[in-house]
């Protein structure tokens, strides 16, 4: 058996609880069928990079299991049919990392250096851009 990773995004309009019921059921499917569920993680409702489906945000989850390749892909067709999932990305792993998940670490990045969690990115820290008008205003 491998190693595996799966991360799928359910739609907006769904409730935490949904989303969460909607992971248990996977990892039911999962043990039910010979694979072994190592550790399943809700990662919160978070903004997509571009609209998927019409859904601007999505709800992240997250699963790492032990599962042979027939159930790797009969995951995969389950998770495509299923309306409630708009996204999922299962990937073959070497071995789990002891950390949290990547998504779970990236609520916090940038919070040390001032970085407001929803445009962080965006924000230019504690740099002032003074445009050429201002100064010119200045030395007046």
């Amino acid at each position: 058996m491998n190693l595996y990773e799966n991360v799928f995004i359910g739609r907006q309009d769904l409730s935490q609880q949904q989303m969460e019921a909607l992971g248990v059921s996977l990892c039911l499917f999962i043990t039910q069928n010979g694979g072994e569920v190592v550790r399943s993680e809700y990662c919160g409702f978070r903004w997509l990079a571009y609209p998927v489906k019409k859904n601007r945000k999505g709800h992240y989850y997250v699963i790492q299991m032990k599962a042979g390749g027939t159930l790797i892909a009969e995951l995969n067709r389950i998770m495509r049919i299923n309306e409630d999932i708009i996204r999922c990305l299962v990937v073959r792993v070497d071995r789990f990392s002891d950390h949290d998940n990547l998504i779970s670490q990236a609520k916090t990045f940038g919070d040390e250096f001032g970085a407001t969690k929803d445009v962080g990115y965006r924000n230019a820290g504690n740099k002032t851009i003074v445009t050429e008008s201002e100064k010119e205003a200045e030395i007046a």
